[in-house]
């Protein structure tokens, strides 16, 4: 049982890396991202691509990927948002949806449909703890999620609380208008916002791709489950999303093994259901009072 939990969590990590890019780009833009997935999709593409065609270390590949996916993240929300913000939130939508087609099908005509495969970030055999609980086998790459997972919501938690351009994030996520009018470049907040969400998304990505290949369809499953979990958690909070998605990766692993794998889906979207008509919030939302 022990061993379940623990590759529950190791899988809610990865949801919850998903979701932290997810609520990042919500709380500050106002924008659910539908193309989330692929633009994470293409950055890992693009790390392959420098990893295997041209032959670059994998580290640097990996850190050439993310900064692609930053300076697309940009990109979208500079010249494919940012205009058209004084329209309808739904017109804000449909450009990440298109975006998400646009960038499927490039994906397949550069580089097609077969599945690529991506080296292990981390190898080694795993660890083995014994002791009155039984066995514990912790993997390396559990380790590695885990510590990815504890540091970037370590550095946000720094960053948004104690420094002066994390508090004008909290500020743009508050009111972007009174923050404009207190002095604060909103762009920029909004770019930083779209920069940050896409590197996660370029993250999980890379992290993911030794176990599900790299393929036009390989993160569709990661945004559908971190959506979730943020909706679980509570879209208005970080820390939302990460316990969201470690608590929807354990109740997803219970599932699959005591009731079925075919079941492990729908709990999702049932999850989804349940927590928007009794925790419209989420499980660690707020309600914020305000005065008239």
């Amino acid at each position: 049982m022990i061993n379940q939990i623990l590759l529950g969590l190791s899988t809610g990590a990865m949801y919850s890396l998903v979701a932290i890019g997810l609520v990042m780009m919500y709380k500050v833009s106002g924008v659910m991202n539908f193309a989330f997935g692929n633009m994470g999709m293409f950055a890992t593409y693009i790390t392959w691509w420098f990893l295997s065609s041209l032959g670059l270390n994998i580290y640097f590949s990996i850190v050439v990927g993310i900064i692609f996916a930053a300076v697309m993240g940009i990109l979208t929300e500079r010249f494919g948002l940012r205009p058209i913000r004084h329209l309808s939130h739904g017109s804000m939508l449909i450009v990440t949806f298109g975006l998400l087609m646009i960038l499927e099908g490039l994906a397949v005509q550069i580089w097609g449909t077969q599945y690529k495969s991506f080296p292990e970030l981390v190898t080694g055999a795993p660890f083995v703890l014994r002791g009155n609980f039984g066995v514990m086998v912790i993997r390396r790459q559990d380790l590695l999620i885990f510590s990815l997972l504890l540091a970037i919501s370590i550095l946000l938690a720094v960053i948004t609380k104690y420094t002066r351009f994390g508090i004008a994030v909290r500020a743009v996520s508050e009111n972007e208008e009174i923050a404009g009018y207190m002095g604060i470049n909103t762009g920029t907040i909004l770019s930083f916002s779209w920069a940050f969400g896409v590197s996660m998304a370029a993250l999980v990505g890379i992290i993911s791709a030794p176990k599900v290949f790299v393929s036009p369809s390989m993160l569709v499953f990661y945004q559908i489950q971190g959506f979730t979990a943020a909706v679980l958690g509570g879209f208005e909070t970080f820390t939302g999303a990460v316990f969201g998605g470690l608590i929807l990766g354990v109740i997803e692993k219970i599932v699959g093994n005591y009731i079925s794998e075919g079941f492990k889906a729908t709990i999702s979207l049932i999850i989804i259901i349940v927590v928007l008509v009794f925790f419209p919030k989420g499980l660690f939302g707020r309600n914020i009072r305000r005065r008239v």
